[in-house]
């Protein structure tokens, strides 16, 4: 993660190389527990295109990170942040 400060709106932003951390996690060298490093091979594929099996990421995420992850897929396409919002999720 690279920090940088944003001179239009005076405040600090955050960029991620999502391919390095998905390398470095699915090499072992980024401490994470399964469901964290699924949730992360996502977001790199959100984000970059990395590819992910979701089959294996969605047998290892918890309702919490199944939740995130439904809603980032919605919002990456366009829809907003919606699933997962309903009642009963």
């Amino acid at each position: 993660m690279e920090l940088r400060w944003e001179p239009f709106r005076g405040r600090e932003v955050a960029a991620v190389d999502f391919a390095a951390a998905a390398a470095a996690a699915v090499q072992g060298v980024l401490p994470c527990s399964d469901g964290e490093r699924q949730v992360l091979l996502v977001a790199a594929s959100i984000a970059e295109g990395v590819p992910v099996d979701l089959r294996e990421a969605a047998l290892c995420l918890d309702a919490a990170s199944a939740r995130g992850a439904a809603r980032a897929v919605c919002h990456a396409a366009g829809c907003g942040a919606q699933a997962g919002t309903e009642p009963g999720w």
